[in-house]
């Protein structure tokens, strides 16, 4: 089952139960960056815009970080508004929620590969001890596999 399918000029969005349960991890994934010391997650999630100028690094944050800020609320919340409704069957996707789906599937993904310590491509399918993933790796390769589903449903629509 395809769980994207482009339309004229929106996304329909296709999930099994189990989906929007592993789906729905999300939320908690993304709610926890930062809450413990020391979490790559949150260094990974707040890259410097200006490295070495530690000035222009504080005006862009006191510029930007209300906003950045703000636009992961709005698509977290679009996420959620999305997923409660496909719960109950099928979802149409504006664009706009089609890309606050990329954006949070990003980062995401790019908050579990912090803390599983992956700092490149090509990282594969390691498995742990006895062959099966660890939670935190199985859901990282599924997430990849929906952030791919979709944007192959969002090229068709080019």
């Amino acid at each position: 089952m395809r769980r994207f399918r482009s339309r004229s000029d929106s996304v329909e969005m296709r999930l099994s139960p189990e989906e929007v349960e592993a789906l729905s991890l999300l939320r908690g994934v993304l709610s926890s960056v930062g809450r413990e010391v020391g979490d790559p997650a949150a260094e990974r999630l707040s890259v410097a815009a200006y490295p070495d100028d530690q000035e222009a690094q504080a005006e862009y944050g006191r510029l930007m970080a209300p906003e950045l800020e703000g636009q992961r609320k709005r698509d977290r919340a679009a996420v959620a508004s999305s997923l409660d409704a496909a719960r109950r069957g099928p979802v149409g996707l504006s664009l706009a929620e089609a890309d606050s789906w990329l954006m949070v599937i990003n980062e995401a993904r790019l908050a579990l590969a912090a803390r599983l310590g992956i700092e490149k491509e090509g990282w594969g399918l390691p498995g742990d001890r006895g062959g099966f993933l660890a939670p935190d790796m199985a859901l990282l390769v599924y997430l990849t596999e929906v952030q791919d589903d979709l944007i192959s449903a969002l090229a068709e629509l080019i």
